[in-house]
């Protein structure tokens, strides 16, 4: 007979066995262990950079009133070359650097010349680039709006045969800067131009800008690294020279752009597979392998953070046939929270601020950089084919975690049916037997009646 306390009262659930309760216990430890080391994984990098890393791009202000005397709609007008627009272009590329040229929407591939005949309205005044044979070079000349520069003009013959014409301001002095030799000029189109000396030309483009390049022959695919080449790189007496404070506009050499080309050009050659076997970045052993001078330049490694800010810039004739350099800087928690500045050989997509990050990079040279607060840090600069987001593979994982919570709740599905079947059945039979007990009773009431 069932205690009085425990009649009437049903389990929802079949009581559960010591063993199963630990694993229901120890399931559900596993998904909260998982959700913190999840958040924990995920870099929020909440503090504020300690330096102000994007730098505010000015582009020339263009006086329309001045650059309106310009005419090339006759022979006349193109023989003759209006001095008042060509000194306020001359004054205002001297301010035009590569970051300045890309505010400016420098294309990324010459502009064929006939587009330029076609439509030289739309074209003027943009900031364009040429590569070609020197061929004329002319200067210096008196006449220059800005004191201590003088004006020089060069004839650029390209090579399906156009020719553009080009003035500057910085004299070629560079070494391989000489006629005959393979040059590169940028500057602000001002018009089509016709010329009877030197050498005869109809309607080639004039550029403005502010001075002349070496070009070079491009390299083939870079597959393998150089030590010697890289080894040009002499940074032992840097610390604090003037090499660890250069952006990279000011350090475009050959070591540079031999490290970008094999990072751009093997880069599907790594697999994720093969990355994920190279040390990240930590204040750890790869920061005393590098204090050490024991971390080779060009050593892969990867940097975990979160980006802060970009820029991209134009890149200098290099035989890399390098366009643009994407400078980046990443916030490291696994390196104190540090800054770590990433260039890249190209534009990099698009990709949101506070984007987490697991850069495939590879040393180049120390870095250093003042904080707003005043301080000095020293860290490594990386350069990598781009820059990609840290992929937790959360896709997978959350499919293998559903089908075992999908897994649980099934079970547990399952078991509520089953006891609330048990349930009801026990129910039933209880009430059935309450039932048979009022029948004896009544009938053994009606008995005892007189």
């Amino acid at each position: 007979m069932k205690p009085s306390g425990a009649r009437g009262s049903h389990r929802i659930l079949p009581p559960l066995p010591a063993w199963a309760r630990y694993v229901v216990a120890g399931f559900i430890a596993a998904c909260f262990a998982y959700a913190i080391w999840l958040l924990n994984r995920i870099e929020q990098a909440d503090g504020e950079p300690d330096i102000v890393l994007e730098k505010r791009v000015t582009v020339p202000a263009l006086d329309d009133d001045i650059l309106a005397e310009t005419a090339d709609a006759t022979r006349r007008d193109r023989l003759l070359v209006e001095q008042a627009p060509l000194a306020h272009l001359l004054a205002e590329a001297l301010d035009v650097g590569p970051s300045v040229a890309a505010a400016l929407d420098i294309p990324s591939e010459m502009v064929p010349i006939a587009d330029l005949r076609a439509a030289i309205a739309d074209w003027r005044l943009r900031w364009l680039w040429y590569e070609g044979q020197l061929v004329h070079l002319i200067g210096p000349r008196g006449g220059h709006p800005v004191e201590g520069y003088s004006v020089y003009e060069a004839t650029i013959r390209l090579a399906d045969g156009e020719a553009v014409i080009a003035a500057f301001s910085i004299p070629p002095d560079g070494p391989g800067v000489a006629v005959g030799d393979w040059v590169r000029v940028e500057g602000y189109l001002l018009k089509l131009r016709d010329t009877t000396y030197p050498e005869k030309l109809n309607a080639a483009p004039m550029l403005v800008g502010r001075s002349i390049q070496r070009d070079y022959e491009d390299w083939d695919e870079v597959t393998a690294l150089d030590p010697e080449l890289l080894a040009t790189l002499d940074d032992s007496s840097m610390w604090p020279g003037d090499l660890a404070w250069r952006d990279v506009e000011d350090d475009q050499t050959e070591a540079l752009w031999h490290l970008g080309a094999f990072a751009r050009d093997t880069a599907d050659d790594w697999t994720l597979a093969d990355w994920r076997k190279i040390e990240p970045l930590s204040v750890a052993e790869p920061y005393d392998r590098l204090v050490a001078g024991e971390v080779a330049r060009g050593e892969p490694m990867r940097v975990f953070g979160t980006l802060i800010r970009r820029r991209t810039v134009a890149a200098p004739a290099n035989p890399a046939n390098i366009r643009f350099w994407t400078s980046a800087w990443i916030q490291a928690s696994s390196f104190g929270g540090h800054l770590i500045p990433v260039w890249v050989p190209g534009e990099v997509g698009q990709l949101p601020l506070r984007a987490q990050l697991e850069v495939k990079g590879y040393y180049y040279r120390w870095y250093v950089y003042d904080s707003q607060q005043g301080k000095r840090y020293r860290v490594p600069l990386f350069v990598a084919a781009d820059l990609d987001e840290f992929d937790l593979k959360t896709g997978e994982r959350m499919k293998e975690i559903g089908g075992w919570l999908a897994g649980g709740a099934l079970l547990l599905v399952i078991g509520l049916l089953w006891g609330q079947r048990r349930a009801s059945r026990a129910a039933l039979a209880h009430s059935r037997d309450m039932d048979k007990r009022r029948r004896k009773r009544r009938e053994a009431s009606a008995g005892s009646a007189p």
